[in-house]
């Protein structure tokens, strides 16, 4: 998924979100609710989600008891990646990859509204694995194959640092 580092890219990560759910899950988003943002209130956003048949839901603006569910999930991301960069000692620039790796946490840990199961169990239907989840920010080196080293004496690994899981990248420190 697309990570949105400015505004303007709502409309392209939204279509990039229904199309996964197709393609991954067979399956059709029937309605999007917003805050009112105004990412979210484009001639272009409405176009794309009417055409596809999909129903508008939108709370009234600076109201955020109306979406209050998906407000307390945001802090409590937002605090994790903050914790996770700064306990890492990792620059402000590098918060998208705590947030991701954070988000994906959230959804391997269990939750009591859902019967103490993951969100990744209900939507996949088999348990999550995390026994190989390192520490994020943690220093590890990578494998180098020998079409990448200049030569027999050159170093065969390279020191990078680790900034999530599935989907994200890992640092090179160079």
């Amino acid at each position: 998924m697309l990570a949105l580092t400015t505004k303007d890219k709502a409309l392209q990560a939204m279509k990039q979100f229904l199309a996964y759910v197709k393609n991954q899950y067979k399956s059709i988003v029937q309605m999007w609710m917003s805050d009112s943002g105004g990412e979210y209130k484009s001639k272009a956003f409405d176009k794309v989600l009417k055409n596809r048949g999909i129903k508008i839901l939108q709370s009234i603006p600076h109201t955020l008891q109306q979406n209050s569910q998906a407000e307390r999930l945001m802090c409590t991301l937002s605090d994790k990646a903050e914790s996770m960069c700064l306990d890492a000692c990792l620059p402000d620039s590098w918060w998208n990859f705590a947030f991701q790796h954070a988000c994906y946490l959230y959804n391997q840990t269990p939750q009591t509204r859902l019967n103490w199961c993951t969100l990744h169990e209900m939507l996949e239907g088999e348990k999550p694995i995390v026994y190989h989840l390192p520490v994020f920010g943690c220093r590890a080196y990578v494998y180098l194959p020998q079409g990448i080293c200049k030569d027999k004496m050159s170093p065969k690994s390279e020191l990078i640092i680790y900034l999530g899981c599935k989907g994200t990248t890992l640092r090179s420190l160079r």
